[in-house]
């Protein structure tokens, strides 16, 4: 046989084996495992481009200082002195009004001028066609975002707004902002107003949360100038390519999780296709002894079957990139809005990796089983013997968990995440393991308690107790990860509301001035309200530890630069609030007054790993206090009362640093007009809607969720595969049970039931098993992680266990309904 007719023999194999089931759950495992990877990749891909090719026109301009004070006119001269052009832009969070609805709004105040680079788009109704590039709301007027109007409920322009002391008229939709960040303040719909707005608002009083901002451009000369300015400390410089580090962040964090995801998909299809080509190997190999007989030699085998591999791998890879593309709309629908950044398109270059994906999962699992079948000898034509070889029977191994590593790496990006991905994967397929093989040894006594059908189904799990558990692994890593996501995570969300009081505070106030306590104060008592504890708050930067200068550079740890780069909320008292905890060191009561010591939260300990006497210096708007840590405080932070990392005793900060106030309450709903009348007696005070926020923050989670559960389904699909891989593997041995059984004269009823019971009970396992997994999983979480008390959950249990019965009944009956079709004395002329 010459070497060119190996090609059209492996594609005539193909074809005469297309209906076998080895060879089609090979293909549709490479398929799923290269959609995953393509939908994960191919997203990645395009938000780190749309990050690389952040320019001026995103961020409205070439450079952007700002400051949480007004900036001084030495920075505004000196940024005049660069010759580029300016406009000032004033940002802060704030709530607006429309008749009874109100909103947590973040408030942009422009001027002419805005943007200086890129443009605003805006239309005259929420989703309509954009009708004006450019052009700014005038005086007296308001453009907000589509999600504004939805919230105000408003459909027709007109509509009368408040924030503070003013009234604005709601003329149109804002599309297109360049500078719109994905900070908490733009977390909130947009509201953009007209500077000449701000004066009279009442909105910019003492403590107010307001970033100003002058937004610099002008050619490349005057763009050096302006990157060679010297900036004083407190003041901020964006430039386009840092104009976005919570993105760069984000996608950082789902990309490694998104590809762990993606990693669990392609290690099952891996398994699948392992399973498979072993099984197709021994099918194999008479055929090859035949081949071999008639003279062809081990080199064309070895072609042939290499051959079939490719095509098979790029069939399944073709199938999974048209897959991939899909998916990754179906992400990008579900992310991509989070990130509010314009996605440039998917570039079909992306895909050539997940095509390299099929290389390697068809080379590295399927090649050594099959290459096995290639050292079957011609004798075996007429004289079945075993033909393994022990040592050479070792290689196919060694050569898939070389593939495993690969695959882990490649998919991952980095070695410490890989080997983190293959240790949780073993963890938890020792534990599935583990608990399936023990409910099969508890059920293995009962076998014996039912009828014929039972006996059967169930003898045959006991009997084939490792493949049964293999099974169980399988269907379980994918059952584990789904009941995660869905079921257990709004477990433990429904779990932590429960356990919070009704009269759990859904409003903050902050912003609250000192000579503005008595009032408000009085406020609520004129209103029947129990008047709320009023805590102080001052905003001071680290700039000392233990006498040592303290910089960004201080400290190693990303987090901690993060951290300290930004001004901390401190306040005092000499009682601690119930939600507090002392660990270390003794509270100072009344005792302390006047003392120059801190108390420390438990994070503000982890990130400077401080211990007991160090100091810290901070600055209160150019007054430096040090202070003593002398305890360590515990915070249940998710009690919805202000706290706060560092506490100090009262008498040292009160007098000599800017403060102001902030308090929490709890308005029912009928009285929640009030909030009105509080804003126009106190139109600086800023009032937070907790619930409004916890909405959005929700929502973000959910549609993130949502994407995770999306690729989970791939792994789920290819934990089905493996299954179905091992109930082919055993079919021509349930096809002579079967055989045997019906000609000893068992009705074809019994024999169905006996084979439907038998999935019956493996799914029920293996729901089960994944169910009481996902749930002591769950349990690390809600003690270690949310510390609240979190036990077993039966109905979670039964959904587990039903639906996994359900869904292994369908696809053994699917995968096995052609057994009993056969007749018997076919199967046994067969042998």
């Amino acid at each position: 046989m010459a070497s060119p007719r190996a090609l059209p023999l492996a594609w005539r194999r193909l074809r005469r084996g297309r209906k076998s089931g080895e060879l089609a759950i090979l293909a549709v495992a490479v398929a799923i495992a290269v959609a995953s990877h393509a939908a994960v990749s191919l997203f990645s891909d395009r938000m780190a481009r749309a990050i690389a090719s952040q320019t001026g026109e995103t961020l409205g301009a070439d450079l952007v200082v700002s400051s949480r004070q007004p900036l001084t006119p030495e920075v505004v001269a000196a940024l005049t002195d660069t010759g580029a052009r300016l406009t000032p832009v004033v940002q802060f969070p704030s709530v607006a009004f429309a008749g009874e609805s109100t909103a947590l709004v973040s408030v942009k105040a422009v001027e002419d001028g805005f943007p200086l680079r890129g443009r605003l788009t805006s239309s005259p109704l929420p989703f309509a066609p954009v009708d004006q590039l450019g052009g700014l709301p005038a005086a007296g007027e308001a453009w907000a975002d589509a999600r504004l109007w939805q919230e105000l409920g408003q459909q027709q322009a007109g509509a009368r707004l408040q924030v503070g002391d003013v009234e604005l008229t709601l003329t149109r939709v804002v599309v297109e902002e360049p500078g719109r960040g994905a900070g908490f303040n733009d977390l909130a719909p947009r509201l953009l107003i007209n500077t000449a707005d701000l004066e009279g608002s009442g909105l910019l009083g003492e403590g107010a949360r307001i970033r100003y901002a002058l937004l610099a451009a002008g050619d490349p000369a005057v763009q050096q100038r302006l990157a060679a300015l010297d900036l004083p400390d407190g003041v901020r410089r964006t430039a386009p390519e840092d104009s976005r580090p919570e993105l760069r962040t984000a996608l950082k964090r789902a990309d490694a999780f998104l590809a762990v995801a993606s990693s669990a998909a392609s290690l099952l299809a891996a398994a699948a296709i392992a399973l498979c080509a072993w099984q197709f190997g021994l099918r194999l190999r008479d055929e090859v002894a035949l081949m071999k007989c008639l003279g062809a030699p081990g080199g064309f085998v070895l072609r042939v079957l290499l051959l079939m591999l490719l095509m098979l791998g790029l069939a399944g890879g073709l199938v999974g990139v048209a897959l991939g593309w899909a998916g990754q709309a179906v992400i990008v629908s579900l992310l991509g809005e989070l990130m509010q950044i314009d996605l440039p398109p998917a570039s079909p270059a992306g895909l050539f990796g997940a095509l390299g994906l099929a290389l390697l999962l068809v080379l590295g699992f399927a090649a050594p089983p099959l290459m096995q079948a290639r050292r079957v000898p011609p004798a075996r034509v007429f004289q079945r013997a075993d033909d393994g070889d022990s040592a050479q029977g070792r290689w196919p191994l060694l050569a898939a968990l070389a593939a495993v590593a690969a695959l882990l790496v490649w998919q991952t990006g980095a070695v410490d995440t890989a080997l983190a991905v293959l240790a949780g994967a073993l963890l938890l397929a020792g534990g599935l393991a583990l608990v399936g093989a023990l409910l099969l040894r508890l059920l293995a006594p009962l076998r014996r308690a039912g009828g014929t059908a039972w006996r059967f189904g169930l003898g045959n799990l006991v009997r084939r107790r490792g493949a049964t558990v293999a099974q169980l692994v399988a269907l379980g890593v994918s059952l584990v990860a789904l009941l995660l996501v869905t079921v257990v995570r709004q477990d433990l969300l429904n779990s932590w509301r429960d356990r919070l009081p009704a009269d759990t505070p859904n409003y903050f106030f902050i912003n609250i001035q000192p000579a503005q306590v008595p009032e408000l104060q009085q406020f609520f008592a004129d209103r029947d309200i129990a008047a709320p504890r009023m805590w102080p708050m001052a905003r001071g930067r680290l700039v000392g530890l233990n006498g040592e200068a303290v910089t960004v550079d201080s400290f190693d740890d990303p987090e901690t630069q993060r951290w300290i780069n930004r001004d901390f909320n401190l306040s005092w008292g000499d009682e601690l609030n119930p939600d507090n905890r002392i660990t270390d060191g003794e509270w100072w009561g009344p005792e302390g007054a006047g003392q120059p010591w801190l108390s420390a939260d438990e994070y503000a300990v982890e990130r400077l790993g401080l211990q007991l006497g160090d100091t810290l210096t901070l600055d209160f708007a150019g007054t430096e206090k040090t202070l003593t840590v002398t305890n360590f405080r515990t915070v249940q932070w998710d009690s919805f009362q202000p706290n706060f990392f560092l506490l100090a005793p009262p008498g040292v900060l009160d007098a000599s640093v800017p403060a102001q106030y902030l308090t929490s309450l709890y308005l029912p709903p009928a009285e929640r007009g009030v909030l009105r009348a509080l804003v126009a007696a106190f139109p600086n005070i800023t009032a937070l809607d907790i619930e409004s926020v916890m909405n959005q923050v929700r929502g973000i989670m959910d549609r993130i969720v949502r994407a995770v559960e999306f690729i989970f389904l791939f792994t789920l699909a290819a934990g089905l595969l493996v299954l179905l891989a091992a109930i082919e593997g055993t079919r021509p041995e349930r096809a002579r049970e079967v055989a045997l059984l019906r000609t000893l004269g068992a009705p074809r009823t019994v024999v169905r039931a006996g084979l439907l019971t038998e999935y019956a009970v493996l799914g029920l396992l293996a729901g089960f098993t994944a169910a009481v997994t996902a749930q002591g999983l769950a349990w690390g979480l809600a003690v270690q992680v949310f510390e609240m008390p979190y036990g077993p959950r039966p109905l979670i249990w039964l959904a587990g266990g039903l639906g996994g019965a359900l869904l292994v009944t369908a696809l053994g009956w699917a995968s096995l309904r052609r057994v009993l079709a056969t007749p018997p004395a076919e199967v046994l002329r067969a042998g």
